[in-house]
Formats: structure tokens, sequence, C-alpha cells
């Protein structure tokens, strides 16, 4: 019996003390302020003892001597700074000749970078362009005669459009107009299907 009274003691001041438990997360309360003590006898102090100290040395105002302490300072006064020329005020100057602008620098062209590729892979590229440029085309003629939404001719420019920008890039990037080609096919045959 006293031992589970013990072990029931145990458990309620172990919940009393977790903080985590739901039941006793209450608003932190101001905590009361404790009995005000019962008047005591005053209590009598001793009286402090005097404690003399010597007085401190005395120390003479000497000047401080600068030639250990670092760097000399110059012993040439420092020039005054250079002035500025105010700018004329517009009322003043209205006759004079306003200075012409510098010319700016010439533009430095960016390099462009080309990806190398081996005669097997420009073959293949080009083999891309045309499929999905020819693929594009035949959408854009089965678009022709349709009646088209306002989305839907937006959709048949943008096509067009890129089959353009393949052919150019062609030229000069083989990567790039493979993925213009590609963007082009793409875009028309989902634009056909939702014609359809």
């Amino acid at each position: 019996m006293r031992r589970t009274r013990i072990v029931f003691v145990a458990a309620l001041a172990l919940v009393v003390m977790t903080p985590s438990c739901a039941l006793f997360h209450k608003r932190k309360t101001a905590p009361a302020p404790p009995p005000a003590p019962a008047p005591a006898a005053p209590a009598v102090r001793p009286k402090p003892r005097e404690v003399f100290l010597p007085a401190p040395p005395e120390i003479g105002a000497a000047e401080p001597d600068l030639s250990q302490a670092g760097p000399s300072l110059p012993s040439e006064p420092l020039p005054p700074p250079p002035r500025r020329r105010p700018k004329p005020r517009p009322h003043e100057d209205a006759d004079a000749p306003s200075p012409a602008p510098e010319p700016e620098p010439p533009a430095v062209p960016v390099p462009q970078f080309e990806q190398i590729l081996t005669p097997e892979q420009r073959q293949a590229y080009t083999e891309e362009i045309d499929r999905n440029i020819a693929s594009a085309q035949r959408a854009v003629a089965a678009l022709e005669g349709r009646r088209l939404s306002r989305d839907q001719v937006t959709y048949l420019a943008r096509v067009r459009a890129f089959i353009e920008q393949a052919n150019e890039a062609r030229k000069a990037d083989l990567f790039r107009a493979r993925n213009l080609a590609e963007r082009a096919s793409v875009l028309a045959e989902d634009l056909l299907k939702s014609v359809q």
C-alpha cells in the first residue's frame, strides 16, 4: 500500500512538473507578492571602521615623447584640396555653347560560342530540323482554310515565326535551329488537335 502511494505521488509530481502536458498550459500570472515580514526590532549596525589610504603620488605634466610612439608625422602642412569649379547656372551662360558629350567607346562584340559537331551529328541535326519543319508546315497548310479563334490565330503566327527563325538559325547554329524547329512542330500539332 505504501509503495503504491509513493508511485502515485511520484507520477502526480511528474505530471505537474511536465511542461508539455496540455492540461496545465495556462497563461502565466504574476506570482503573488510574498507576505510582508513581521516588524522586527531594528538591528544595530556596527560603526564602519575608518581606513586611511596614502595620498596618490603627484605626476608632473610633461609632454609625451612622440619619437617612439610610431611613424613620424610630416612636418610640412598638407596642400589644400583642389577647388571644384562651380557649374554655371542656365540663365547666366545661356549664350555659351554647351560642351560636346564624350563619345561612347565602341561596343565590343560578345564572342559567340558555337557547339562543335561531328559530321554525323550535323547530319542528324539537319534531318531532324527538316522533319520538324515539314511537320509544322503540313499542320499550317491543314489550318489554312479553317475558321480559327483569336488565340488559335496567335498560335498559328507563332508557328510560322518559329519556322522562319529555324530556317535562319540553320545557317549559323544547328543546335538553336533544331530547338526552334521542334517548337514549331510541337505547337503546330497541338494547334491542329485543338481545331479538330
